[in-house]
């Protein structure tokens, strides 16, 4: 069989798509950068600011009130300063002279009018806020937050993309649900304002009168291209100058192309997470299960395998946050005694048995995240070599195909995110508990319940990690159930242009500031 070089696999299987997808921008102005062209995999459908708005804050057209950095902390954006002056009351303090792109002032007036219209209209904000809170403005640049019980998550709230991006309510109001009518009314206070929105591509050009100083692109335009070979072929074609999202199978054949550039950024928060099935299955002995964590081999899964395009996991979380253990080893003779003690012998070919039973496992994937195959495989490849037996499933709607008693699995790979913008408490909540609505494998731990519990009202930093690192430390050593196989790292492809961009945290891809490399 002739084998295609994968740059003309590109062609053969993209270029007419590219023709209709990929716009061009305007010329570019004597001595000025021109335009940023990006493509991405996933198409902000329109304007409607509580179902596809939250797009906004990746491009520069939207802002927050605070901002997760890679250190693993929040740090003010559009706010001044957050404090915490008593358990149930929080002071934020807007900073002065910002408006929004239609001229209209950022005060505290306008800041409790957008989060009363998230609150009401936007399904994530009505679930992240606790009932009974309450924010007043308190000052023409001051907010405060009241609640029946401590709210310690609200900074990262006040990060999170889905929920509160700060934009003009009144105007938003105003056109109903005629979304159309959105584009190029500025309702955002970002460095690019939206001048056009279609199925195709969002335009958007510099914000003069931006808070931060004047935007370094005239402009930018993001193409919605949901083949990732079609994506690459047009930076490769110089038809757009950074493409989100590809793939790191693609990584050598782009970095052998002369002009093209395969950047890895900084850990992210999440990554490829197992979730063990307690309800079926051997994994029920939790000998078993602390083998498996034991067998596998984090470096070798993040050097090797993904050749340093994933960050090896060395906890539940990504070592940048501060409650990060790092507890996590490969001790494969650990893991052959555990085996040893639950009565799994080695066979003739290698394989344990029991009671005339082959220990086999079976790893579920899902098709939509390919790297799930090459993962798979290697992690089948490490338990053997424990004498564990595993065969991989794909399931396609991998989140309903585990909550059904009738799939028979042991090990989920999925990819998610422990600590999303920082919180944390979502995660906790909704896959370790045992009413959680991911709660896949059935997973019933009464400590970590409790722990869980408090932690959704613990205030006191100290306290907070000593929570977080007990439930990690459980998760190891006495009730294995999650873990993290890797962390996952901001990858893109870029050409010459932007071979010094790096990719965005928390899908922070365009500030006021990115430009070309000098």
């Amino acid at each position: 069989m002739t084998t295609i070089p994968l740059s003309r696999r590109w062609l053969l299987a993209a270029a007419a798509a590219l023709a209709l997808t990929v716009p061009g921008l305007p010329a570019r102005a004597e001595g000025a950068h021109p335009p940023l062209r990006i493509v991405t995999s996933f198409a902000i459908d329109s304007m409607n600011p509580w179902e596809d708005g939250f797009w906004m804050q990746e491009f520069g057209q939207a802002e927050l009130l605070m901002q997760f950095r890679e250190d693993g902390r929040h740090h003010p954006w559009l706010l001044q300063s957050l404090a915490n002056p008593e358990p149930t009351r929080w002071v934020m303090t807007l900073r002065e002279g910002i408006t929004f792109q239609n001229g209209r002032p950022v005060d505290a007036a306008a800041v409790v009018a957008a989060i009363e219209a998230a609150r009401k209209h936007s399904a994530s904000a009505q679930g992240a806020v606790p009932e009974g809170a309450v924010f007043t403005a308190t000052g023409a640049l001051e907010i405060t937050v009241t609640t029946p019980a401590p709210w310690p998550e609200l900074p990262g709230v006040l990060a999170d993309e889905s929920v509160f991006l700060i934009l003009d309510a009144e105007a938003v109001e105003a056109v109903g649900e005629d979304w159309a009518q959105l584009v190029g009314a500025g309702i955002y206070t970002g460095p690019y304002a939206v001048t056009a929105l279609d199925d195709r591509r969002m335009e958007a050009t510099a914000f003069p009168g931006y808070w931060q100083g004047r935007p370094a692109l005239p402009g930018l335009t993001v193409s919605f291209v949901p083949d990732a070979n079609a994506r690459i072929l047009a930076v490769q074609n110089d038809e757009a100058d950074i493409a989100l999202y590809p793939p790191l199978a693609a990584r050598p054949q782009v970095e052998a192309t002369p002009g093209m550039h395969f950047n890895i950024g900084a850990l992210g928060t999440g990554g490829f997470t197992g979730f063990m099935n307690l309800r079926q299955g051997p994994l029920a002995d939790v000998r078993l299960r602390k083998a498996v964590l034991r067998a596998v081999d984090y470096r070798e899964i993040a050097e090797d395998v993904f050749r340093g395009g994933l960050a090896q996991a060395t906890s539940l979380y990504a070592a940048n946050l501060p409650f990060a253990l790092e507890n996590y080893r490969t001790d494969p003779d650990e893991a052959a005694r555990l085996l040893d003690e639950a009565g799994w012998t080695p066979g003739a070919d290698g394989i344990r048995r029991k009671d005339g039973q082959r220990l086999t496992l079976i790893l579920a994937i899902y098709p939509q995240q390919p790297d799930l195959v090459p993962l798979s495989t290697a992690v089948q490849a490490q338990l053997a070599r424990v004498g564990i037996e595993a065969q991989v499933v794909s399931f396609d709607g991998i989140n309903q195909a585990l909550m059904e008693p009738s799939n028979r699995w042991d090990i989920a790979m999925v990819s998610s995110g422990a600590a999303g913008w920082g919180r944390v408490q979502g995660f906790l909540e909704t896959y370790l508990l045992p009413d959680g609505q991911r709660n896949y494998g059935g997973f019933d731990n009464a400590e970590v319940a409790g722990l869980v519990t408090e932690l959704a009202t613990a205030i006191d930093p100290a306290r907070r990690t000593a929570i977080l690192h007990r439930i990690q430390e459980i998760l190891w050593d006495d009730d294995p159930y999650a873990f993290s196989f890797n962390i996952h790292k901001g990858r893109v492809v870029v050409n010459d242009r932007y071979a010094c961009y790096a990719p965005g945290f928390a899908l922070y891809h365009v500030s006021w500031q990115t430009a070309p490399c000098e």
